[in-house]
């Protein structure tokens, strides 16, 4: 029993001292926790008043001053700018417009006309023969079927002033021709 008497002696010395043990320990982690608190607490109300003095317009002079600074800047910036966009605009409207005249200008050769009048020559009597053709087949047609000279005459009438038509613009085309090669020099 001897060793059992000493051995709770032990385990209440060293509860003893356990005890004690953890009432500093709580006494130093409070005593630190209060100190982290104060200077995490201090370091706010910097922070705070910091802000506060940026806020309401502690050193705001200076930055106003490099601001209009820097307005002034960009709006001589800007007028440089505006004078190079409109003698640019000037340049390519002169360029424009040099570009439509020499478009505009008068092509006409004498002999690109001379054979542009022989095509449509020709066309138009083409056309004219065609003409004269259809006219042709339907009179023939008319005295084939009996009773058929009502709408002979009818389609007669439109055929023949496409024909004249066909053989003035004939004569146009012809005088376009003569004119043009009057011109060359």
């Amino acid at each position: 029993m001897n060793k059992q008497s000493e051995e709770t002696s032990d385990d209440a010395l060293s509860e003893e001292q356990r005890l004690q043990l953890l009432t500093r320990a709580g006494q130093r982690n409070r005593l630190v926790i209060f100190v982290l608190a104060g200077v995490l607490g201090s370091l706010m109300l910097l922070s705070a008043g910091l802000n506060l003095y940026g806020v309401l317009g502690g050193g705001d002079d200076s930055r106003v001053v490099a601001l209009e600074r820097q307005v002034a800047r960009l709006e001589k910036q800007l007028a440089v700018q505006q004078v190079a966009l409109s003698n640019q605009e000037e340049l390519l409207a002169s360029q424009q417009s040099r570009q439509l005249t020499g478009l505009f200008e008068r092509a006409e050769h004498p002999d690109s006309i001379a054979q542009v009048s022989k095509v449509l020559q020709a066309q138009e009597t083409d056309y004219q023969a065609v003409l004269q053709g259809l006219k042709v087949g339907m009179a023939d047609l008319a005295n084939m079927l009996p009773g058929s000279r009502s709408w002979l005459n009818l389609y007669n009438e439109p055929i023949d002033r496409a024909l004249l038509n066909s053989r003035q613009r004939s004569e146009e085309i012809q005088a376009w021709a003569e004119q043009a090669a009057q011109a060359q020099p």
